[in-house]
């Protein structure tokens, strides 16, 4: 505690100190009866002054130790029985205060952690038996696609996909609070990673009628392939749905430095440079609608939260009217060739 805020907690003392010397000097001057040499009065207002500046040093540090031990009751979240140490009534009383709304906090939030695993629980199991119509729904579409209208075979075929696409993010958003504990690193190659990840495009570049590019070396990354396999999967969706038809996505890959990076580029419109900064914030949309009609703007949210927290760093560049470019770059944590 400083002096100042001191004084601003005790003004009320110090005024009532003041008026009173200030009524004691009145009298002494007014009253031509009180025969008191002026000597005398300087002598009791020598005293005041010396008595008074003991008291504000002595109040001062006394206030400041019950502050400082207060402040250390509160910060170690107020053990019990703790508040019996305190020897002003009121400390005691404030300290008693502390202690009831620790053990009521505590007591609210063992229930929210309670109902957020249960919670936590019964939407995972949902997540695993929602997989099972849909990779039913699939199959029938498989097997019947011959004697089905191209055109209706590819509606059903991308509903079929968000609805994947859209039980995977409450997956991964649900998975992405205990990464740390559901990860393997392990050394991947980005041939690997590519591969894995467009095998569920590959109609949709079909249906689109896109040209794909495959560019540079295969090397070695060391992450976890799951995980990061995702992450490319949020690139790609978005490159597809906003390429045109008989539009071109380009792959690359290159190894600068200790740095190798998974490069996704698509013609189309690209992206508008005030939108550039904002594209990975959560429920972000385009200033012209963008991103199609329904869409949360919540997949590369949460492709750069999870590339945040593996230690990666995803990036986006644009030529607006042209081309856009997502770049997925491993840092200081890949190998060679």
């Amino acid at each position: 505690m400083t002096f100042s805020k001191y004084l601003k907690e005790k003004w009320l003392t110090y005024l009532f100190i003041g008026l009173a010397f200030l009524f004691f000097f009145a009298v002494y001057l007014l009253d031509l009866g009180l025969n008191m040499a002026p000597s005398n009065v300087a002598y009791v207002a020598l005293g005041w002054g010396l008595f008074l500046s003991v008291f504000v040093v002595v109040d001062y540090y006394a206030l400041k130790y019950r502050v400082r031990k207060m402040t250390k009751f509160c910060y170690l979240k107020a053990p019990s029985m703790a508040a019996e140490e305190f020897w002003y009534p009121v400390d005691r009383a404030y300290a008693s205060s502390v202690n009831e709304l620790v053990e009521g906090f505590e007591t609210y939030k063992a229930g929210i952690i309670k109902m957020s695993a249960e919670q936590l629980e019964f939407i995972t199991k949902w997540l695993h038996d929602f997989k099972v119509p849909i990779s039913a729904l699939r199959l029938i579409l498989d097997n019947h696609e011959e004697n089905m209208d191209r055109e209706l075979v590819k509606s059903l075929e991308q509903e079929v996909f968000n609805i994947e696409e859209s039980a995977k993010k409450v997956f991964y958003e649900i998975k992405s609070g205990s990464l740390r504990d559901d990860y393997k690193i392990a050394r991947v190659s980005t041939k690997t990673l590519i591969a894995n990840t467009l095998k569920g495009y590959a109609r949709f570049f079909s249906f689109q009628k896109l040209d794909i590019g495959i560019l540079g070396e295969d090397y070695i990354v060391v992450t976890d392939e799951k995980w990061s396999g995702y992450i490319l999967s949020q690139i790609i969706s978005n490159a597809v749905k906003h390429t045109p038809i008989y539009g071109k996505v380009i792959i690359s890959t290159e190894k600068i430095d200790n740095r190798i990076t998974i490069s996704i580029k698509n013609t189309g419109k690209g992206i508008l440079p005030q939108d550039i900064g904002q594209i990975f914030n959560k429920g972000y949309t385009s200033s012209e609608n963008r991103i199609a009609s329904g869409a949360t703007g919540y997949g590369l949210y949460l492709a750069k939260k999870l590339s945040d927290i593996l230690g990666h760093m995803l990036s986006v560049e644009s030529n607006y009217g042209e081309d856009a470019t997502f770049s997925l770059t491993f840092v200081d944590y890949c190998d060679g060739k």
